[in-house]
């Protein structure tokens, strides 16, 4: 099949995507993946036919940082600004990369305009989602209402519907400024002509970490992490070499594309918390998170990024914002984590974490000291129950082929298209 994968998140909502791009690729069909423009030269090393869609993902949060600080209403406002102008912009290349296509597949980000577009051109399209959204079910809460949950299953159900409304407002204005300008088509979806209908969906995430839903039916798959293969071309800088070989296994601490108002602060909180745990630490700046620490020792070493497969197995923890992929690479890496959530889905995620006992209760951003950091970062570091518990999850995850599980619906589903 010639399959158009769309990607329009940040980097650790594109790169499983990037992954099961290279998955489909590596089963014979003929792949395009469809990413940000700043993406775009690190995913084609893979060997993946990949368009840059028009659009800096890295621009746009950056330009947001902050948003956890702000109040409900502005960081609605600002989503919608960034949401057109990452979607309807790239809407007519989008629709130029997947004229060919067999079929098209997407998450939240790829829905917003490649639902239309699968319509206007005639092609199925296939939900991958790297959160459990779907049909509302009592197995575990809303992605986006991780609260609201109890003994009566029905909170629980209404936390899915709630979750499915506040993913559809804001990104309504942008689905129908494509459906109209861009492509023509009528402003509001006909569900007669939805090009999901009947088929199956696939989820990026393991059910050892949320659990599978009865109420999905057998069309709904559960597949395991998708993860790109470690690239051989990558080594560790030699400052990292030489901090790893000096000490004790440091923890990871880093918020990836959550920039916040005022990452001096921001930095200087998580170093005074790493020295009052005691620990040794290694920042990674991200998206503007952290920066280089005003009191920079050799406690403490800052790089731009790495690759998480290949740094986390190596610390004895990892602090982070609680992104899907971010959540999803500790996980796998089998140490705990201590989650600091800003918003979305994240407080889902950190709320996973902590119930799976693979860390401790999590940090809301907007409640973050530098005290409560740092008992945390002993909670991690000493609580030998807890290492095991996140070490034992690990390999339950790594022993999952998410990739080849999800490669094989589409196989299948390819089968009964033809």
């Amino acid at each position: 099949m010639h399959i158009a994968v769309i990607a329009m998140d940040t980097r650790g909502g594109i790169q499983p995507y990037a992954a099961l791009a290279l998955g489909l690729h590596r089963a014979g069909h003929e792949v395009r993946l469809l990413a940000p423009e700043d993406f775009a030269p690190r995913l084609r090393a893979y060997g993946i036919d990949v368009v840059a869609m028009a659009g800096s993902a890295e621009q746009a949060a950056r330009s947001a940082a902050g948003v956890a600080e702000m109040n409900p209403a502005r960081r609605t406002r600002l989503m919608r600004e960034h949401t057109a102008d990452l979607v309807v912009r790239p809407a007519a290349d989008m629709l130029a990369a997947c004229a060919d296509a067999d079929l098209i597949t997407g998450g939240v980000g790829g829905m917003v305009a490649g639902l239309p577009v699968a319509e206007k051109l005639g092609v199925p399209f296939v939900e991958s989602h790297l959160q459990p959204l779907g049909p509302p079910t009592a197995a575990f809460p809303g992605v986006l209402t991780p609260r609201l949950t109890g003994p009566s299953p029905l909170g629980t159900r209404l936390g899915h519907r709630l979750t499915a409304a506040a993913l559809r407002m804001p990104f309504a204005p942008a689905t129908r400024k494509v459906r109209t300008d861009v492509l023509g088509l009528p402003a509001q979806a006909d569900p007669k002509r939805d090009p999901r209908r009947g088929l199956p969906a696939v989820y990026g995430y393991s059910r050892h970490v949320v659990p599978a839903a009865p109420e999905w039916g057998p069309y709904r798959h559960v597949t395991g992490y998708w993860m790109l293969p470690a690239r051989d071309d990558w080594a560790p800088p030699p400052a990292l070499r030489s901090f790893l070989d000096a000490g004790p296994a440091p923890v990871c601490i880093g918020f990836g594309s959550m920039a916040g108002g005022d990452p001096a602060a921001l930095t200087e909180l998580v170093v005074r918390a790493a020295r009052q745990a005691g620990v040794r630490a290694v920042l990674l700046s991200g998206w503007g998170g952290l920066q280089q620490p005003a009191d920079l020792a050799d406690d403490i070493l800052v790089l731009d990024e790495a690759p998480h497969d290949r740094l986390l197995p190596q610390c004895a923890a990892v602090v982070h914002h609680g992104g899907a992929g971010t959540t999803g690479a500790g996980f796998a890496a089998g140490i705990p984590q201590v989650v600091v959530p800003f918003g979305v889905d994240q407080p889902f995620w950190a709320a996973r974490v902590a119930a799976l006992g693979a860390g401790p209760a999590p940090i809301a951003r907007r409640r973050l000291t530098s005290a409560r950091l740092a008992a945390a970062l002993r909670a991690v570091t000493a609580d030998g129950g807890m290492r095991r518990r996140a070490a034992d999850l690990g390999a339950r995850v790594r022993a999952e082929d998410g990739v080849g599980a999800a490669v094989a619906v589409f196989d299948r589903l390819g089968a009964r298209l033809r």
